[in-house]
């Protein structure tokens, strides 16, 4: 178990002006990129255990729903096994889409949906979820500041900060680990635009941070990363 903290705790993410659908977006959005609570905590980051091979199977939940709500992808940041089928609704009376990429390089293309209809459901199947790894999402339909994080992982031993900062990592058999964080980067360092708007955003690298920690039978190990905004340490 543990937190993760941002450092110094009063750096805010971005905010994006509306270009499209204000009436139903608003005339400016917040970045979700970068949600920070009391104390510098940072919600959604990603803790997990590198390359184990051993230990619990994963829970059985619902299945995972990626909504479209108020010009935001609801939740940013989800992890789910390999191959799980996952809905994607649109609660909005707008176009969306969702254009999912494997990572945020937008190397290859996994899926490409389009949702114009309030209530509209699509499900992303298990071919399209078959290789581990992470894919970025984001809305092609002028809402650029929407992303999306799905992890496809093959073993249970990840977690997503909550708005406290904090994760749990439990039933983690005795031994010698790897533990790392992982947070999207939130500045913007470029954009393309197309007819005076801005067509899509582009951000800094994400923040990785790895951590050898020993386990023993029976015991709790808090661990704390500090996320150090790029040009502030």
């Amino acid at each position: 178990m543990g937190r993760v903290v941002l450092n110094p705790s009063g750096v805010r993410g971005p905010s994006f002006n509306v270009t499209k659908d204000s009436e139903h977006c608003g005339l400016v959005k917040n970045s979700d990129r970068l949600v920070v609570g009391k104390n510098g905590a940072i919600k959604g980051a990603i803790v997990s255990i590198v390359q184990i091979t051993q230990g619990k199977k994963f829970d059985k939940f619902p299945k995972p729903v990626l909504d479209q709500r108020k010009c935001e992808y609801v939740p940013h940041v989800q992890v789910l096994p390999v191959g799980t089928p996952f809905d994607i609704v649109n609660s909005d009376d707008i176009l969306h889409n969702v254009h999912a990429y494997v990572g945020e390089q937008a190397a290859r293309t996994v899926f490409n949906i389009a949702q114009p209809i309030k209530g509209q459901k699509t499900t992303i199947n298990q071919s399209q979820l078959s290789r581990p790894g992470l894919l970025y999402l984001t809305c092609d339909a002028g809402h650029p500041w929407m992303t999306a994080y799905v992890l496809l992982t093959e073993h249970p031993y990840y977690a997503v900060t909550d708005e406290h900062g904090r994760f749990e990592l439990a039933n983690v058999p005795p031994g010698n680990y790897q533990v790392k964080m992982w947070k999207e980067g939130f500045r913007v360092i470029g954009t393309e635009v197309e007819n005076e708007k801005v067509k899509k955003y582009h951000f800094e690298e994400p923040y990785e941070e790895t951590r050898d920690v020993s386990i023993k039978a029976n015991q709790k190990v808090d661990i704390e990363f500090q996320l150090v905004p790029r040009g502030q340490s």
